[in-house]
């Protein structure tokens, strides 16, 4: 029950007031938002319409304090859908900025930056989709120096700026490089040749591609990350050599990135492989790279199957004969993979 005492009518107002949040009454509150969010599908209780609802009632400090309102990635999916045209990223940020001027900070994970390996290069505030890296003067072994540093409640999570350091200063815990690299030769120690699918959280909409990516056929292990940015060549090349027989990156549509742009860096990074595996002698389909939008419902499926054909017409790589190998994981700089335009 709602108690109308309760209620901050000025809390309203605080959010019409702040930039992206005018459209707070707008809102119908039909759902639409709500079905089409994949954020749901690791956050059963998200539910945008149910924000706004409580903010238009001026229910502050069950909207401030709750989770919910951090989740938002400003993908802008529902947009479209929307009847209203509501932008309900702008108004979820206009709360946040309350919410960050009161106190309160985002819950999980974000990137952290060790100052002392840090290079200052800036690759990884270019690469950041919330701008929340800034290169700043910091205190190092009793002296000042240049490093990157983050704005946790600005961050998101993703990954991407470990995706592009020089220096593999910067990362989030639980998706660092050793843990994703852990995760891929985890599956290859299963018998048998087979083939990678490294497959974006947010790419695959339908729940059944979703059941596939979690039961995939035979010949074929799946690794999660949270966007297809985060996936370097060195990930690729790493799978190759420790045995898989052809690797297939899965993310997002263009302007579809639940990140908003990390899916144009892998793109870009489409074109470098290219180059590296005419450089190593080996077949073009050893890696291969697939986007998929939300009405590419049910491709999933034929996807991994293509790539466990591919994997099994292809012989067996020995690395010794292919003509780059110097007996180490053949490795791509990442300053080959920063967003093009920014830095």
């Amino acid at each position: 029950m709602i108690k109308s005492q309760r209620l901050d009518h000025g809390f309203v107002e605080e959010i019409l007031a702040e930039p992206g949040g005018e459209h707070l009454l707008t809102c119908w509150s039909c759902g639409t938002c709500a079905a089409t969010c994949l954020v749901r599908r690791y956050e059963p209780a998200f539910n945008p319409r149910l924000v706004l609802r409580r903010a238009g009632l001026g229910m502050r400090e069950a909207v401030l304090s709750s989770a919910e309102v951090w989740q938002c990635s400003a993908c802008d999916a529902c947009y479209p859908r929307c009847p209203k045209q509501i932008h309900i990223s702008d108004v979820m940020k206009a709360i946040r900025n309350i919410a960050i001027r009161e106190g309160y900070e985002r819950p999980g994970a974000a990137a952290r930056v060790d100052t002392e390996s840090c290079i200052a290069c800036g690759l990884c505030a270019a690469a950041c989709p919330y701008e929340a890296i800034h290169i700043e003067e910091v205190a190092s072994n009793g002296t000042g120096k240049l490093a990157a540093q983050v704005d946790a409640n600005l961050c998101m999570g993703c990954g991407i700026c470990n995706s592009v350091c020089l220096s593999s200063s910067i990362s989030v815990e639980g998706i660092t490089d050793q843990v994703v690299s852990q995760d891929i030769a985890a599956l290859r120690r299963q018998p048998a040749r087979g083939a990678l699918a490294i497959v974006c959280n947010w790419c695959l909409h339908a729940t059944t591609d979703w059941d596939v990516a979690q039961n995939p056929p035979a010949g074929v292990r799946v690794v999660n990350v949270p966007c297809s940015g985060r996936v370097t060549p060195t990930f690729l090349t790493t799978a190759l050599m420790q045995g898989y027989d052809a690797v297939l990156v899965v993310g997002c549509k263009t302007d579809e990135c639940h990140y908003k742009h990390g899916n144009a860096l892998e793109q870009g990074r489409a074109e470098v492989v290219g180059g590296l595996l005419d450089l190593l002698g080996l077949e073009p389909e050893r890696v291969q790279f697939a986007w998929i939008g939300a009405l590419d419902r049910g491709r999933f499926p034929a996807l991994l199957d293509k790539l466990a054909a591919d994997a099994n017409a292809l012989a067996p790589v020995h690395w010794g004969d292919t003509p780059g190998y110097r007996g180490e994981v053949p490795a791509y700089p990442s300053a080959a993979t920063a967003p093009r335009g920014e830095g």
